[in-house]
C-alpha cells in the first residue's frame, strides 16, 4: 500500500513538472496568444472566418480622431502641436490632417503615368459611355489653368491628355470635408470638427499591448493643453479592443483573487488548522495549472472570456478537497485506505462532471471548447491530486465519531422547497424568451458606442460590420465584378461613397482597355485636336507607344494594396471583399443580385453572429438533453431503477429551476444561462452522490455546505461583472448552487437509503 501511495506522489510531482516545463517553454518562446473579440468565439457556420479577417485588416490599426475646436488661430496651434506630439509616440506609426498627406504622389503618378491612357475619372467613363469628347477637352482646360496644382505638373509629361490628373483628382477628393489650410473639417449643427488620422504600428494593437497604447494615446491627449476643455470623439478597432481587454483582464484578476481569498478563508474557518488550507491551495494550483497546460497545448490563441469562465474550475476542485479532508478528520483513515473510502464517490462524481464539459467540445463554439478543455484537464489532476497527495498528507487529528443525521421523519420543508420549485418552473414556462441578439454580450462601454455612432452621423461608417463578396477564377474576373456590383448600387442606392474596394485604385484590365482605345480612337478622329494641338508630338508619340500595356495588382504601391481588403483563396477559388459602410435590406439586395449575371454574398456580422446563436442555442439544449440522459443512465446503473430517477430528478429540476428564476428575474434566457445548467446538473449530481454513498453524516453534511457555500463565491462574483455573458453564467449558476443545497440538506433519509438493505 504505501509503494502504491508513493508511486501516485512520484507520478503527481512528475506531472507537474512536465506541466511547469511546458508552460515554461511557451512562455519563454512568445507562443501563448489571448484573443477579447467576443465574435471570435462564435462559428457561424459559413466558412466567413477567412473573409472576416481578411475585411477586418484594413481597419484594425487605424482610428480617427474628431476634434470639436472653433475655427481660430489657437484651435490650429493646438492641431499642429498634438499631431506633433502624437507623431513622436512609438506605438504610432503616422498621424495626419488628410489621409493623403501621407502618399507620395510623384512616385504614384509615375507608376500611373506609365498606362497613358488607360485611366478615366468616374465623370469622365460616363463621357465615354456617351462618346462625348468635348467632357475631356473642358476638363483638361480646367486643369491646365491651375498650374500650382501638383497632379497637373507631375502627371503633363507622361499623361499629356491630363486625364490622370483628373483620375487622381476624383481619388483624392474628399466629399465629405471641408479645406481649412492644411486641415481638413466638417459641420453639424454649428459644431465644426476637425480630424485626426491615426495609424498604429500593427504590433502596438496586439492583445498583449493594445491597452498600454490606448492608455499612452489617452494621456498624451490629456496633457495636451489648450485654453478650453476640448471634445474628442474617438472611432477605430484598437479602442473597443482595449477597453474589452482591460475590464476582462480586471475582473479575471478580480474574480480570481476574492474567489480563492473566500475559498482560504472558509477552509481556514472551517478546520482551524494551516495543513488543510495547503492541501486546498495545492489542489487549486495543481488544477489550474493543468487547465492552463492543455489551453496552451491545444488551442493557438487563447480567449480571455474562456479564463474567467475557467475559474469556476475553483469551485468545482475544492468540493473533492473539502470531501476528502473531512473524512479524513472524521474517520481517521489516510493514505490509500482514505482513497479506497472516497474514491467510488469521488469517481462518480468527477466522472460525470468531466463528462459534461468534454461533451462541450462538441459544440462550434471556440469558447465552450476552451472551458471544456481547461475544466477537463484541471477536473482530472485535482481528482489525481486529491486521491495522491491530499489523502496522503490529510489533517492529523484525533478520530471523531461519524454523527449521522436524523433518521426518523423526513427534515421539514423539503416537500414545501419541492413544491416552489415546480410551481416557480410553470409559472416561467409561459414567458419564456430566449435572447439570441449579438448585441445583448456587446461588452464594449457605451461611451464609446456613442462615439462610434456620432463618428457614423458625421462621416460615415468608419468600421467594416459589413461586407459583400465576388468569387472569381482570377483576378481580372474579381475586378470586372467589383465594378460591375459597383455601378448596379451606386446606381440603385444614388450613394457613390459606401463601397471600399480595390478596383477604386485598379480598374479591370477590360476597363483600362476600353478607356485606352476611346481616348485613341479621339486622337485618331481628331475629336481631340484642341488638347493635340497643345502637345507636343513626340510627347504624343511617347503616349502611343504604351498604349497597350495595363496596371496590374502586383505594380501597386503597398500603401495602396493594404488600403483595402485582401483577395482570399477558399475552396479552390479566389473571393474578393467590398467593404460595405451602407445599410443593405433584403429587398435592396434582391433588386441588386437581379441586375447581376453572377452570384454575390451579403455579409452582415451582427445579423449573422445573432443567427448563429440561435443555432448554437439548440445545440445547447440538445446537449443538455443528452446530459441529462446520460445522467439518468448513470444513475439507473449504479443503483435501483426507482432509486437512480428518484436521485436523478433532483439535479435535473434544480437545473430547470434555476434556468426558470433567471427567466422570472432578466425576462430572457441566453446561451450562457443554458451553459450555466450544464455546471448546475453537475455540481449537484457531486452532491447526490455524496449523500447516497456515504449517509448523511456529520462530516458528509458540512463537505457538502463548505463546497456548495465556496462554489457560490465563486459564480456569485460574476453577478457583479459587466461583462453580459460572465454575470449571465454567474446568475444562473448561483441560483442553481444555492437551490441545489437546500433540496440536499433537506433531503429525507428516506430517500437516500432507499434500496440499500436490498442491495
Amino acid at each position: 500500500m504505501k509503494m502504491t501511495q508513493s508511486r501516485l506522489l512520484y507520478s503527481w510531482v512528475i506531472i507537474t513538472l512536465i506541466c511547469c516545463s511546458m508552460l515554461l517553454y511557451h512562455s519563454a518562446n512568445q507562443s501563448i496568444k489571448f484573443d477579447a473579440n467576443i465574435l471570435n468565439i462564435l462559428n457561424v457556420g459559413d466558412n466567413s472566418g477567412a473573409l472576416t479577417k481578411a475585411a477586418r485588416k484594413p481597419f484594425e490599426n487605424k482610428a480617427l480622431l474628431l476634434l470639436q475646436l472653433n475655427a481660430n488661430s489657437a484651435s490650429k496651434t493646438y492641431l499642429r502641436q498634438l499631431n506633433t506630439t502624437l507623431t513622436k509616440h512609438v506605438a504610432i506609426q503616422t498621424v495626419s490632417f488628410n489621409p493623403s498627406d501621407n502618399i507620395d504622389i510623384k512616385k504614384l503618378i509615375s507608376i500611373y503615368g506609365d498606362y497613358p491612357l488607360a485611366f478615366l475619372s468616374d465623370d469622365a467613363q460616363v463621357a465615354r459611355d456617351k462618346d462625348d469628347y468635348q467632357f475631356i477637352i473642358k476638363r483638361y482646360m480646367q486643369l491646365l489653368s491651375q498650374p500650382t496644382n501638383p497632379l497637373v505638373t507631375l502627371s503633363i509629361e507622361q499623361a499629356p491628355l491630363l486625364n490622370i490628373a483628373d483620375w487622381f483628382t476624383a481619388r483624392f477628393n474628399q466629399s465629405l470635408w471641408k479645406q481649412d489650410d492644411e486641415f481638413l473639417y466638417i459641420e453639424s449643427e454649428g459644431l465644426r470638427y476637425y480630424p485626426l488620422f491615426i495609424e498604429f504600428v500593427p504590433k502596438a494593437i496586439q492583445i498583449d499591448q493594445v491597452v498600454t497604447t490606448i492608455a499612452q494615446l489617452d494621456q498624451a491627449l490629456s496633457q495636451s493643453h489648450f485654453s478650453e476643455p476640448v471634445t474628442i470623439i474617438k472611432s477605430g478597432l484598437a479602442f473597443h479592443s482595449a477597453a474589452v481587454t482591460q475590464r476582462i483582464q480586471f475582473e479575471m484578476q478580480l474574480f480570481s483573487a476574492l474567489s480563492l481569498i473566500g475559498v482560504l478563508l472558509l477552509t481556514l474557518v472551517s478546520f482551524r488548522n494551516l495543513r488543510p488550507l495547503l492541501c486546498i491551495v495545492v489542489l487549486i494550483a495543481a488544477s489550474m495549472l493543468a487547465g492552463m497546460t492543455a489551453l496552451v497545448v491545444v488551442f493557438e490563441e487563447i480567449h480571455l472570456l474562456s479564463l474567467v469562465f475557467a475559474i469556476s474550475l475553483i469551485g468545482i476542485a475544492v468540493d473533492y478537497g473539502y470531501h476528502i479532508m473531512f473524512a479524513a478528520k472524521y474517520t481517521g483513515l489516510r493514505g490509500t485506505s482514505l482513497a479506497k473510502h472516497l474514491a467510488p464517490a469521488l469517481l462518480m462524481g468527477a466522472g460525470t462532471t468531466l463528462l459534461s464539459y468534454l461533451l462541450l467540445l462538441l459544440l462550434p463554439i471556440l469558447l465552450l471548447q476552451q472551458v471544456a478543455v481547461f475544466v477537463g484537464a484541471g477536473l482530472f489532476f485535482a481528482i489525481f491530486t486529491g486521491l495522491s497527495v491530499i489523502t496522503w498528507w490529510s489533517v492529523k487529528v484525533t478520530t471523531e465519531p461519524a454523527k449521522m443525521g436524523p433518521p426518523v421523519a423526513p427534515p421539514r420543508g423539503f416537500k414545501l422547497l419541492l413544491a416552489f420549485l415546480v410551481l416557480g418552473s410553470v409559472v416561467a414556462i409561459p414567458q419564456w424568451y430566449f435572447e439570441d441578439n449579438i448585441n445583448m454580450f456587446n461588452s464594449t462601454p457605451q461611451h464609446l458606442i456613442d462615439n462610434e455612432i456620432k463618428v457614423s452621423q458625421l462621416v460615415g461608417n468608419q468600421q467594416y460590420p459589413r461586407f459583400i463578396s465576388v468569387t472569381g477564377i482570377d483576378q481580372q474576373q474579381i475586378l470586372q465584378r467589383f465594378e460591375k456590383t459597383r455601378n448596379v448600387i451606386q446606381t440603385l442606392t444614388q450613394s457613390a461613397f459606401e463601397l471600399k474596394g480595390l478596383d477604386l485604385w485598379l480598374p479591370s484590365i477590360a476597363t483600362q482597355k476600353i478607356n485606352a482605345q476611346w481616348l485613341e480612337m479621339g486622337i485618331k478622329q481628331q475629336q481631340l485636336d484642341p488638347i493635340i494641338a497643345m502637345v507636343d508630338p513626340l510627347s504624343v508619340e511617347k503616349m502611343f507607344s504604351k498604349s497597350d500595356t495595363w496596371l496590374t495588382a502586383d505594380k501597386l504601391p503597398e500603401f495602396i494594396q493594404h488600403m483595402y481588403p485582401s483577395i482570399v483563396k477558399q475552396n479552390n477559388q479566389l473571393v474578393g471583399i467590398l467593404s460595405y459602410m451602407g445599410p443593405l435590406d433584403a429587398v435592396l439586395l434582391a433588386q441588386i443580385q437581379a441586375q447581376l449575371d453572377f452570384p454575390i454574398n451579403y455579409y452582415d456580422q451582427p445579423a449573422q453572429y445573432s443567427a448563429a446563436l440561435t443555432k448554437l442555442r439548440h445545440y445547447i439544449l440538445y446537449f443538455l438533453a443528452m446530459a441529462v440522459a446520460a445522467l439518468i443512465l448513470i444513475m439507473i446503473v449504479r443503483y435501483p431503477i426507482q432509486v437512480g430517477l428518484k436521485l436523478a430528478a433532483l439535479p435535473i429540476l434544480v437545473a430547470f429551476s434555476a434556468l426558470a428564476i433567471t427567466q422570472l428575474i432578466t425576462g430572457s434566457v441566453t446561451i450562457f444561462n443554458l451553459l450555466g445548467c450544464i455546471l448546475i446538473l453537475a455540481l449537484n449530481v457531486d452532491y447526490v452522490f455524496f449523500l447516497r454513498e456515504h449517509g448523511r453524516l456529520n462530516y458528509v453534511l458540512k463537505s457538502i455546505f463548505l463546497s456548495a457555500t465556496t462554489t457560490a463565491l465563486t459564480f456569485g462574483i460574476m453577478v457583479f461583472s459587466k461583462t453580459p455573458a460572465i454575470w449571465q453564467f454567474g446568475l444562473t449558476v448561483l441560483i442553481g448552487v444555492t437551490l441545489g443545497w437546500l433540496l440536499c440538506n433537506l433531503l429525507p433519509s428516506a430517500i437516500l437509503n432507499q434500496g440499500k438493505n436490498q442491495a
